[in-house]
C-alpha cells in the first residue's frame, strides 16, 4: 500500500460518502447495497481516533473510475503518511491532562 497503488481520505460527511458510493456502485453494476458495494459501510471504515467522529479509508487507484467524484463535501484526501499518523494517533491519558493542569495551577 502505498501513494503510488491507493488513494487515502478522510470523510467528515456520511452523506457525502453514501452519494459518493452509490454512484459508484451504480457506475459498476454492483446489484445491491449489502451483498456487493464498491465502498466499505461508514460503520466499517476506519474511525479517526483525532476527531472520534471522522471516517478514515483507502481505495485502489486501479479500482477507481473517472466518473467517481471525490469533489464532495466532507472528502478530503489524505497522503499514506498522515493516514498512517491518524491511525496511530492516541488521545492524552487522563493523568497527563491532570498533570498538565496542576503544573498550569503552579504558573
Amino acid at each position: 500500500m502505498t501513494d503510488e497503488t491507493h488513494r487515502f481520505f478522510r470523510f467528515s460527511n456520511e452523506a457525502s460518502y453514501e452519494t459518493l458510493t452509490t454512484a459508484g456502485n451504480t457506475a459498476r453494476n454492483l446489484p445491491d447495497e449489502q451483498s456487493e458495494r464498491w465502498l466499505a459501510l461508514w460503520d466499517n471504515t476506519f474511525l479517526d481516533p483525532e476527531t472520534n467522529s471522522d471516517r478514515l479509508y483507502c481505495v485502489k487507484r486501479s479500482g477507481i473510475l473517472e466518473s467517481d467524484n471525490f469533489d464532495l463535501e466532507g472528502i478530503e484526501e489524505i497522503n499514506l503518511e498522515t493516514y498512517l499518523q491518524r491511525l496511530s494517533w492516541e488521545p492524552p491519558i487522563e493523568e497527563d491532562l491532570e498533570l498538565l493542569d496542576e503544573l498550569e495551577l503552579i504558573d
